[in-house]
């Protein structure tokens, strides 16, 4: 069970809600394009003029694409379900190509990002009569990684008031994300929390995430690039050798309990995702089942 604790709202929500209230004078969003074609794009956007309401990041900072890609790679959706409902396995939020396309360009944005700025991104897939679209925002607030989706692979007309809408602002959301954020390491997720930055017509799903801790992990036990999640799994740029070993030996050549500990509560979350992914299995086809079941 992925479990999460609550977050305190942050100053961009606040912000930007000034922002986008109806009817209310406030600063007005600017943005740096760092990269862009028809099908995508990734940049910078910040609150002009917003004085003491504006927040304060972690930015300008350097990252290394395999870290941005082990931790791309490893963030999932879990979808809401009913009361009644059995829970569905959760699912990648980025296809291998998306994150391969984001990688670079969120890199540089970081780099080149002020204080005030944040990191910003829309993915426009080609769809039957519209596009799929994604979007969200990035951002490092006292030393954690905020991971913000508004919107999963939601189907929009080209021409469509909300694509437009999302383009102005990739916060704001549609019928909201689709389910809430999650990772495949679940003890270094800090919270999560509903994020209403975008506009009061919905909310995006926000995680914040330890990832000095997660990345040293990775260090330590030599997986950096293998997401594993296993049901969905799918390998970011830098994935290792197969037949490396896991667990990192120490310096007498043995490997610490530590880490040996940490692997087992991985391999333990594997598990519950093939329990996860078992059980939806069975219910679609119990259901299928009953529909083919011949009428008395």
């Amino acid at each position: 069970m992925l479990c999460t604790k609550f977050v305190s709202p942050y100053p961009l929500i606040i912000a930007l809600a000034v922002f986008l209230c109806l009817g209310c004078a406030g600063p007005t969003l600017t943005s740096r394009i760092i990269q862009q074609d028809s099908s995508w794009f990734v940049r910078l956007d910040s609150l002009q003029d917003a004085g003491s309401t504006s927040p304060r990041y972690d930015h300008p900072l350097a990252w290394k694409d395999e870290d941005l890609s082990a931790i791309l790679s490893r963030l999932l959706l879990q979808e809401r379900v009913g009361l009644m409902d059995n829970a569905r396995p959760p699912r990648p939020v980025f296809a291998f190509e998306e994150i391969n396309r984001l990688v670079p360009a969120v890199r540089t944005s970081f780099q080149e990002a002020n204080s005030r700025e944040w990191v910003v991104f829309v993915l426009l897939g080609q769809e039957a009569g519209g596009r799929a679209t994604t979007s969200g925002a990035m951002f490092v607030e006292g030393g954690q990684l905020h991971l913000v989706i508004a919107n999963h692979h939601f189907s929009l007309a080209e021409d469509s008031e909300d694509l437009a809408r999302i383009r102005a602002n990739p916060l704001y959301s549609v019928q909201g994300s689709g389910g809430v954020l999650a990772f495949d390491s679940p003890r270094f997720v800090v919270g999560t929390k509903a994020n209403w930055s975008g506009g009061h017509r919905a909310s995006a799903s926000e995680m914040v995430l330890d990832q000095t801790a997660f990345l040293s992990y990775l260090t330590q036990t030599g997986s950096a690039g293998v997401s594993l999640y296993e049901g969905r799994s799918h390998h970011s740029v830098s994935a290792p050798d197969p037949d490396a070993p896991g667990p990192r030996p120490s310096s007498s050549g043995q490997v610490g309990p530590e880490e040996v500990i940490l692997r087992l509560r991985e391999e333990i979350e594997v598990l519950k995702h093939r329990l996860a992914d078992k059980d939806a299995e069975l219910d679609r086809l119990k259901r299928r089942e009953i529909r083919t079941a011949p009428v008395p």
